[in-house]
């Protein structure tokens, strides 16, 4: 039941989120990263700071997924797992950049923090996950809860894949589903190729920024000594440097702000893709499971009749709710997509212009020096 104040007869809001949270850093300790979490109770405004590093976000994340009934649920997608290990962090850094860059990206802690931020603000607004206690534990408790290490094998993952392939082209019933699995198919293509290639823009940005910082390095090498016609040079190579090195500075801020923005938005699409995919899968094995048990059902001999029919009753139950949840998850998943998409264009589209404008007007007083450059 709920009061006035529209709280229910804990006396939480009803509705959610039920904590607000920030993770506003994240530090490398030992060989793990840990994120600084802080949250705010809703109702109270009480609030607190906890530690917590990746493992047990994870072990979040597996609760969460065993704790409650997912047929029909987009689960929110899992951040992917940061590089704590600085020789992991360095070779990423000369793959991107080459083998004879002078430059290399520092650590990514930064993107880190806002993809745990984004998925912790995702199961603490789901209808599903939003109250659960592992959750709420999580969210307060000041020590991390107990885990237990998590099985992610190679043969897993291959059974997983083989049974997906096997079974992702089963008929429907449903023309909505059907219409709706095939959207989520191409929807994962599209979306992953897109974070692919725009990845691909932003390390041949830090790849331009790197040879621009190379070649500022190079017109300064020079040594004036008492040769006059030597310092003239000098001076203009001087002013042709700082241009390098404003572009330089300009490639690496595009680099990074797309990367927060834009590039944040395509990666959580596509890890978001996969979920909608095994959503779609979750769903079609339940309606394989309910066929059969049909079947069975047609088949069965009397003295049987009775536990053929509670499998049956049992596999309907779950395909109907895979069904009628999934079509809300689907609701809410597209309002969810076209909303991130308008704010992430947005703040894209205005970050890139604020950039462009300021170095133009770098690159404009650049030019005017060498063009007034009295020799």
């Amino acid at each position: 039941m709920e009061d006035e104040d529209g709280k229910n007869c804990d006396g939480q809001p009803s509705d959610l989120p039920l904590y607000l949270v920030e993770v506003p850093e994240a530090v490398k300790k030992g060989e793990h990263v840990m994120f600084t979490i802080h949250t705010t109770l809703r109702y109270d405004k009480k609030s607190y700071v906890i530690l917590r590093q990746f493992e047990d976000i994870e072990w979040l994340h597996h609760n969460l997924i065993t704790s409650n009934n997912i047929n029909g649920v987009i689960i929110p997608p899992l951040p992917v797992k940061p590089l704590s290990d600085p020789k992991s962090a360095e070779s990423l850094s000369r793959r991107q950049l080459g083998d004879n860059t002078k430059v290399l990206r520092g650590d990514q802690f930064e993107q880190d923090s806002k993809s745990v931020q984004k998925y912790l603000q995702l199961v603490l607004s789901h209808p599903k996950f939003g109250r659960d206690k592992n959750l709420m534990n999580f969210m307060k408790e000041e020590e991390a809860p107990q885990r237990v290490r998590l099985n992610k094998g190679l043969m897993t993952r291959l059974t997983s894949a083989i049974d997906s392939a096997r079974k992702a082209n089963h008929k429907d019933v449903d023309e909505y589903f059907t219409k709706q699995r095939h959207f989520s198919n191409e929807y994962l293509k599209a979306v992953k190729d897109a974070s692919l290639n725009y990845n691909k823009l932003l390390v041949a940005q830090w790849r331009l920024s790197s040879s621009y910082r190379q070649l500022a390095t190079e017109l300064t090498s020079c040594t004036a000594d008492r040769d006059e016609g030597l310092v003239r040079l000098n001076r203009i190579l001087k002013l042709l440097s700082d241009g390098c090195e404003d572009e330089a500075v300009c490639y690496e801020l595009k680099s990074s702000q797309g990367e927060t923005t834009l590039g944040f938005y395509l990666d959580l699409m596509a890890r978001f893709s996969d979920s909608l995919k095994d959503m779609h899968f979750r769903r079609t094995n339940a309606l394989i499971d309910y066929q059969t048990a049909e079947k069975a059902l047609e088949k069965a001999k009397p003295v049987k009749k009775a536990a053929a029919e509670e499998v049956f009753e049992a596999a309907k139950k779950t395909f109907e709710e895979s069904s009628d949840e999934g079509r809300k998850e689907i609701t809410s998943f597209t309002q969810l997509r076209l909303i991130h998409t308008a704010e992430a264009l947005s703040k894209y589209a205005e970050i890139q212009m604020k950039i462009s404008q300021d170095f133009y007007s770098q690159l404009f007083h650049s030019r005017k020096a060498l063009l007034e450059l009295q020799l």
